[in-house]
């Protein structure tokens, strides 16, 4: 890389977050899919949106391919670098932002791992339900990038169906925020196109999902397929209920007098 374009990198990060290196540049030159090597020209781990809109706006200016890269446990090549390239590392932006398990959310930033994201819900029996196999070490934004799945989704959707809101960074370092907190945000569906799009469209850099309750998820399965007729009754009474009032399943549980003291989990 020209010493001109990696000093006007340099100068948008700290020292630590600039690798240049060969030696050390190796570890990024695939994914989980080792096939396919690419050794890219440097390798940036910003720690905030800010450092990440400075590094794309170098990336345009010059015309430098670059990739966005989590934990590299794909299996896709997803984070397979591009020849000539730079390579932006999301294991620093690792904060989970925002637990709002009143309405079902949690906000996070791309570098969380999967894991830990059920582990800060599950004190209030909260689960994240997308669980790829390498839950305890892939990263949210790998999980969006790849629409990852798991041994849930099959019940309950891929990444796709649990993200509401994305906020990404273009290539040409501009900031754009899709979708919101709401169960169905007005308009297009654009979270929809950027989940699973590998990288190829723009970098995310905050993620907005739902995640779910247990022992809620239970009932609606036992509702689906009630074989003991002693709680039929009650739940029938439960049915009714949830659709006059699906934001307060609290109340809901409470009078069937079989799951007593859950936490409410709002549908909308």
């Amino acid at each position: 890389m020209d010493s001109k374009i990696l000093a006007q990198f340099r100068a948008a990060l700290p020292a630590a977050a600039v690798i240049t290196r060969p030696e050390e540049l190796y570890t990024y030159e695939c994914d989980g899919l080792t096939n396919f090597r690419v050794r890219p020209d440097a390798v940036f781990l910003p720690s905030s949106t800010t450092e990440v809109q400075s590094i794309l706006r170098v990336c345009h200016e010059h015309r430098i391919p670059f990739v966005a890269r989590g934990s590299g446990t794909g299996l896709s090549g997803g984070s397979l670098p591009v020849e000539g390239g730079v390579v932006i590392g999301m294991n620093r932006m690792n904060r989970i932002l925002e637990v709002d398990l009143e309405n079902g959310i949690m906000v996070v930033e791309p570098g969380v791992i999967n894991l830990n994201v059920t582990a800060a819900a599950a004190a209030r029996n909260y689960f994240y339900a997308p669980d790829p196999s390498s839950q305890q070490i892939c990263s949210i934004g790998g999980n969006v990038a790849e629409n990852a799945g798991g041994a849930h989704c099959l019940k309950y959707g891929f990444t796709t169906t649990h993200v509401r809101g994305l906020e990404v960074v273009l290539p040409d370092g501009s900031l754009v925020h899709l979708g919101g907190k709401a169960p169905d945000a007005p308009g297009y569906d654009l979270c929809g196109v950027f989940v699973g799009s590998e990288g190829t469209l723009a970098a995310v850099f905050q993620v907005a999902f739902q995640s779910f309750l247990h022992e809620a998820i239970d009932l609606m399965e036992r509702l689906a397929g009630i074989a003991a007729t002693e709680v039929v009754a009650p739940a029938s009474q439960v049915v009714v209920d949830l659709c006059d009032q699906r934001r307060d399943w609290h109340e809901a549980l409470l009078r069937t007098g079989h799951f007593p003291q859950l936490v409410p989990f709002p549908l909308q």
